[in-house]
């Protein structure tokens, strides 16, 4: 059995799966399996899957029509032979340590699951970032409210005789499903532990940051109510409280901001799928009182929320409609958001030639192109 299975779902990823494979191939623990999943990609993605598990026993194709990023990752782990699981991106690479750092962890603690830091990084500014440091620990649970938003798969290794025994699903959200399942695997766990290595280097560029309001609505709203019900199920109110007045707030707000121009039925569609979100909590919860020490109640947010939970329709309407901000200054907000913009990006190209977490970043990265400029000569001729 493989110490660690690679589950790479991939859709039209050309530019960047070859150094995402590089990253697994290169490891210093060779005891691995690399399983692509190729979601029906109509680029030459399922070429060069191809092409690495011609040259290398360790990598295996899986083929099928576009099902979806969730369809495409629920393959991958229920496909997978390795003793851990780890769900990585297909346009995003590992440190070469990462089985080596991250197994490590786990058999020395004997948890099932490990977390492990990521730097964010930029191919248009090449600036990178911490992305939420966690200092290495042991003995963790889902008490510790640090865990409670771990909104991403890819930053931890699960044993796959969890995933098996519980039967975990990956819902098929387009936004939101990290988190979900997440959830799911920290409320079943007894404990997991913290590495501090930082081993996984995400590429934000085209990672999608503007969603339609179908998508947030329909998908990442369907998500807050499929992870309220998770958390319920297991007892946890606190956290449900937590990302409701943090993510389901965020994301309401930024509903309001674009009524004026979408078009006042998508208040109506935010406000059905928030009445099922709200629906069973109660007014309690979203009191200074209950929520200390864990959670800092955010007052602002309080009478929407008692408003959901007392399911007053016209109530929770007012509030929404009550975010938009006037035309003029929507208008000022997109202009000042285009002019920081371009300072920013400037701004970040200089940082980064001094910063010396952009500079490992860039080598590592370089080193893994030329690896995979080498291999890939003969599938190009």
């Amino acid at each position: 059995m493989p110490k660690m299975t690679f589950a790479i779902p991939c859709y039209n990823m050309e530019p960047w799966l070859p150094v995402c494979i590089e990253s697994c191939l290169r490891q210093t623990e060779p005891d691995i399996e690399v399983l692509v999943v190729d979601d029906g990609s109509t680029d030459g993605s399922a070429a060069i899957a191809d092409h690495y598990a011609a040259g290398d026993a360790r990598v295996r194709v899986i083929h099928q029509d576009n099902q979806g990023h969730g369809k495409a990752r629920q393959v991958a782990q229920d496909n997978a032979t390795g003793e851990f699981v780890l769900f990585l991106d297909a346009d995003d690479f590992i440190d070469k340590n990462t089985v080596r750092d991250m197994v490590g962890v786990a058999e020395r603690d004997g948890v099932d699951a490990v977390c492990g830091n990521a730097v964010v990084f930029s191919d248009k500014t090449f600036n990178s970032r911490k992305y939420f440091y966690h200092p290495p620990a042991s003995g963790l649970t889902f008490d510790d409210p640090r865990y409670w938003r771990s909104k991403v798969a890819w930053r931890w290794i699960i044993r796959r005789d969890v995933l098996v025994r519980h039967a975990l699903k990956h819902p098929p959200y387009k936004s939101g499903q990290d988190f979900c399942f997440m959830l799911e695997v920290l409320t079943r766990i007894d404990g997991f532990s913290q590495c501090g290595s930082f081993f996984y280097f995400f590429r934000q560029e085209h990672k999608p940051n503007h969603m339609s309001l179908d998508t947030l609505i329909n998908h990442q709203f369907a998500s807050f109510r499929t992870a309220k019900d998770i958390l319920l199920d297991a007892g946890r109110v606190k956290p449900v409280i937590k990302f409701l007045q943090e993510m389901y707030f965020r994301d309401t707000r930024k509903i309001a901001v674009r009524l004026p121009d979408e078009g006042a039925q998508w208040g109506i569609k935010w406000l059905d799928v928030s009445l099922r979100i709200f629906k069973g909590l109660k007014p309690e919860y979203f009191t200074a009182e209950y929520l200390r020490p864990e959670v800092k109640c955010d007052r602002d947010f309080v009478p929407l929320a008692l408003a959901l939970c007392r399911q007053d329709k016209q109530a929770a309407l007012s509030l929404l409609n009550s975010y938009t901000p006037a035309p003029n200054a929507i208008g000022h907000i997109m202009a000042s958001d285009k002019e920081r913009s371009r300072f920013h990006t400037w701004r970040r190209r200089l940082k980064a030639q001094l910063k010396p977490l952009s500079l490992r970043t860039r080598l590592a990265q370089r080193q893994l192109e030329k690896l995979a400029e080498d291999r890939l000569r003969t599938l190009r001729r």
